[in-house]
């Protein structure tokens, strides 16, 4: 891939973007061309991968740190609340480790005795910021996935969406054929732009037209079909869009609702398993063997490490349920842990029950409506 090589200049609203970057290459913005030839042209749903996710993450955190930044100082109109809460993730992330690196920064400046006490104070203030995040997004799949196997409907799944610009006015008209002379002359448009979410972002209003089939010979309610089949509506349905689209969303929002409250008492959770004291044992890994780089005993150094991560983490999850270490255990903070710990488990699982419950169908029992008109039965409701 070449180098970006970019220059920005503001002059009234518009922008110069003088770059090397080839069409292929761009973070942000839709190629005509390339959209033609790879089908780009409408909002399209991504497969639910690993790779995937990196894919997204990666360009939105490219885009935070350039592109979104330079079109709202510059006054672009193109700018939306897609590009505001994107760039809104980068303060959340890094203010916890600024402020983790300013506080273990100042620590060296101390005599031993309260250098060694400030050091295990910083590594429960990290550990404590890092587990509440990663608590708060693991336990969101704790309800996501459950209701997923349970009924069909997978709530995280992305979509890639594709953009129209605004249009202008006469005079900004002529500028943007300008600039996009420029563009075209540097190898790379950007009459559209891509942005990603999910389809059941919006509890109002869901996308779940994305799930329509539209090809040549391909059923149309196919989604539809299997979410009816699998959650006891039925099979064979005329409109099994219109009869299980009600219960998606009733799903969504019930699921929804659970993973905001359990979230936030596993991120609880997290951050009280983060400042424990058994991780102090990852300071003495350090301070007394801490191999350079490039030394044959550094893989060593890492494997030792990663067994006293684990050696900790399992004796903080004992001392942050028990309230302590033996001997020393505290009433208070036993039953401040248990109760946190119980409260995230059962919002989880109780938030799973009532996602899954279908209050559409009274009577269980799957009904084949070929069947019922085959046999002249009458559909009864109870």
């Amino acid at each position: 891939m070449s180098r970006i090589s970019a220059t920005t200049s503001f002059k009234q609203n518009d922008y110069v973007v003088k770059n090397q970057q080839t069409k292929a290459d761009s973070p942000y913005y839709y190629d005509a061309e390339r959209a033609r030839k790879e089908d780009l042209k409408e909002s399209k749903i991504l497969p639910d991968t690993f790779a995937t996710k990196m894919k997204i993450a990666t360009h939105k955190v490219a885009n935070t740190l350039s592109v979104y930044p330079t079109k709202g100082f510059s006054g672009d109109k193109n700018s939306n609340f897609y590009e505001l809460l994107t760039m809104g993730m980068f303060p959340y992330v890094t203010g916890g480790l600024t402020f983790m690196a300013l506080f273990n920064g100042v620590t060296k400046y101390f005599s031993p005795k309260y250098m060694e006490r400030a050091q295990k104070y910083g590594l429960g203030m990290a550990l404590g910021v890092i587990f509440y995040g990663v608590a708060k997004e693991l336990s969101k799949k704790l309800i996501s996935v459950p209701v997923a196997l349970k009924t069909g409907i997978k709530m995280d799944e992305p979509y890639r969406k594709v953009v129209d610009l605004i249009s202008k006015n006469p005079e900004e008209a002529e500028k943007e054929e300008n600039r996009q002379k420029r563009l075209k002359e540097a190898g790379k448009t950007d009459d559209k732009a891509i942005e990603f979410h999910t389809p059941f972002e919006s509890v109002d209003f869901p996308r779940m037209d994305l799930y329509y089939k539209t090809g040549k010979g391909e059923n149309r309610n196919e989604y539809f079909d299997y979410i009816a089949q699998k959650n006891g509506f039925g099979t064979n349905l005329s409109d099994s869009d219109q009869e299980v689209k009600p219960f998606i969303k009733e799903v969504v929002t019930k699921a929804r609702t659970a993973q905001t409250l359990s979230s936030y008492l596993w991120a609880a959770v997290g951050v009280g398993v983060g400042v424990q004291k058994p991780w102090a044992k990852l300071l003495e890994v350090s301070r007394n063997y801490s191999p350079k780089f490039s030394d044959t005993s550094y893989p060593q150094y890492i494997w030792q490490y990663v067994k006293t991560f684990g050696g900790c983490f399992k004796d903080s999850c004992k001392e942050f349920f028990n309230g302590g270490i033996a001997g020393s255990v505290n009433k208070t903070a036993r039953y401040a842990g248990r109760t946190i710990l119980g409260l995230a488990a059962l919002t989880t699982v109780f938030g799973v029950i009532n996602a899954v419950k279908n209050p559409y169908m009274k009577n269980q029992e799957k009904v084949d409506n070929n069947d019922v008109f085959r046999n002249k039965n009458k559909v009864q409701e109870d």
